[in-house]
């Protein structure tokens, strides 16, 4: 069974969330909030990409990381 977690990047090093999600919609939905809402790792991977990643290694989703407002 596919799984999916969410991937961040900056082009040095990158970081995932260790979520195990059932669906790429899911996944996707959560990845779409963290870049509204903002956290920790949309701070840390500003100017990088979010991305989704299925089990399998297949990024299904992905989207650019807006830079820090100075």
């Amino acid at each position: 069974m596919k799984t999916y977690d969410i991937f961040f990047s900056d082009g040095r090093t990158s970081d995932n969330k260790g979520f195990a999600l059932k669906t790429s919609e899911k996944a996707i939905h959560m990845a779409e909030d963290m870049l509204m809402k903002g956290n920790s790792y949309i701070d840390d991977y500003a100017g990088g990409t979010i991305s989704v990643v299925c089990s399998d290694g297949e990024t299904v989703w992905s989207s650019p990381i807006p830079k820090k407002k100075s």
